[in-house]
């Protein structure tokens, strides 16, 4: 039995590293090294059983982690367009990560954005529209959904249009010196960000080439 077990520990091991699912990995590592407590303990072998319990219960504590990581997150009812349309790339626990980084705010019958301004927010528009003005001609209207100053955002230039609040205005605003700390924290999310915008912006491209139309 003591070789059954043995052999068995060592045997689902290779298969783990063989594993590419990362939760798969560490369940299969934990079973192998339970085998090798049971074998340890069957030959009094005290130290490889001392390590081998180590190492059993950090697998389970990685597996409960995960485990909880992937289970379904139930997004605000509020939020389930805005991610549908636009988030779906993000996994929803990265998407309400990210928006929990932003503070909604309001604005009515007012300039939002000043042409020639240099940004400090990426926005998003929840409720109402706002009006894109170029050399005093309203070029575009924006609505649920538009991205505004993400242009400045992307490039670090200066904002080439006013945007004006059609009325009563909610906006969710990201900082953009912390939405760039993410190229730290969580690369893989900022380069999600980046491609929502990236499209967000061909969109706004494409609308300005169709009206003969400049780009905002």
């Amino acid at each position: 039995m003591d070789k059954i077990l043995l052999n068995l520990g060592y045997f689902l091991m290779l298969i783990a590293f063989a594993v590419r699912d990362i939760l798969w990995l560490r369940s299969i590592l934990l079973i192998g090294h339970l085998s090798l407590v049971v074998y340890a303990l069957l030959v009094n072998n005290r130290m490889v059983a001392f390590w081998n319990i180590i190492f059993f219960f950090i697998n389970t504590i990685q597996v409960v982690r995960l485990i909880r990581e992937r289970r379904p997150i139930e997004l605000p009812s509020g939020l389930t367009d805005l991610y549908e349309k636009i988030f779906s790339a993000m996994s929803r626990r990265e998407f309400l990560f990210f928006w929990n980084m932003g503070s909604i705010k309001e604005i009515s019958e007012n300039l939002l954005i000043r042409k020639g301004d240099y940004l400090h927010e990426l926005s998003l528009i929840l409720s109402g529209s706002v009006n894109v003005v170029k050399d005093g001609k309203n070029i575009a209207q924006l609505s649920r959904g538009s991205f505004i100053a993400e242009m400045s955002f992307v490039t670090g230039e200066s904002a080439s249009a006013d945007i004006i609040a059609n009325g009563r205005v909610q906006y969710i605003s990201w900082n953009q010196e912390k939405l760039r700390s993410l190229k730290q924290l969580n690369p893989e999310l900022l380069i999600k960000i980046q491609n929502i915008l990236g499209k967000d912006l061909a969109v706004k491209i494409k609308a300005a080439t169709t009206t003969d139309q400049s780009d905002y």
